[in-house]
């Protein structure tokens, strides 16, 4: 494991015990930049594979707000 993956390591159990469900690849990009994410694409995939990482299509991304609708 090289100093990166040690270091999203480090962040993503942190931010899982702090919040209490673990961060998306977008909240690990804000943190680390895009080129170091996707240069330690390969240890991403399995920390998502083994439930470490959520995956943001299905649980939505840290700016996300719901609008109210008008029932009619």
């Amino acid at each position: 494991m090289g100093k990166t993956e040690a270091k999203i390591a480090e962040y993503v159990g942190n931010f899982t015990r702090r919040r209490g469900y673990p961060p998306t690849v977008e909240e690990l990009i804000s943190v680390f930049g895009f080129i170091k994410v996707t240069k330690s694409l390969f240890y991403i995939i399995n920390l998502y594979r083994i439930g470490m990482i959520r995956n943001s299509m299905f649980f939505g991304t840290k700016d996300l707000q719901l609008l109210p609708m008008k029932a009619d």
